[in-house]
């Protein structure tokens, strides 16, 4: 009965630690173009509704002009939210519109899908409106994100 128990366990054992290595995440580099500093940046699952992730800026501080690269949780979410806050607590806001179609005037976040993102530029227009591309190739050649 032990040995049935000591092989069981060990099957379970073996299947955790295979399911934690073989988890996949995505990568993508966030570009700074904005004129501000980030002070943090939080991720979530889109249409989750939960609590954004712990700030995963690599520094305290990202001033504008640097570039960075953020990775997610897991690969089970394509699309995520975006939550970049400044340094005295404000989030940037952004108006922009989803792939359905519907527009999002003055939120805190945006949503991207990073299965394919490559570099997500934060930048601001001639009227100081803030801004986000997405490029799905190395157009400023930083290499792989997840290097």
């Amino acid at each position: 009965m032990k040995k049935k128990l000591f092989a069981l366990a060990t099957v379970m054992l073996l299947t955790v630690f295979l399911s934690n290595v073989y988890a996949q995440y995505y990568c993508f580099f966030v570009d700074n173009q904005s004129g501000e500093s980030f002070y943090e940046l939080r991720i979530r699952a889109t249409g989750t509704n939960n609590a954004f992730s712990a700030d995963l800026l690599p520094k305290d501080l990202i001033e504008s002009g640097r570039h960075f690269w953020v990775k997610t949780g897991t690969d089970k979410y394509n699309t995520y939210d975006v939550k970049i806050v400044r340094l005295d607590g404000t989030p940037l806001t952004f108006t922009w519109e989803d792939v359905s179609g519907n527009m999002h005037t003055n939120k805190p976040f945006i949503s991207v899908n990073v299965k394919d993102l490559h570099t997500l530029v934060i930048g601001s227009d001639d009227a100081g409106n803030l801004t986000f591309a997405v490029h799905n190739d190395d157009a400023y050649g930083y290499g792989h994100p997840c290097d």
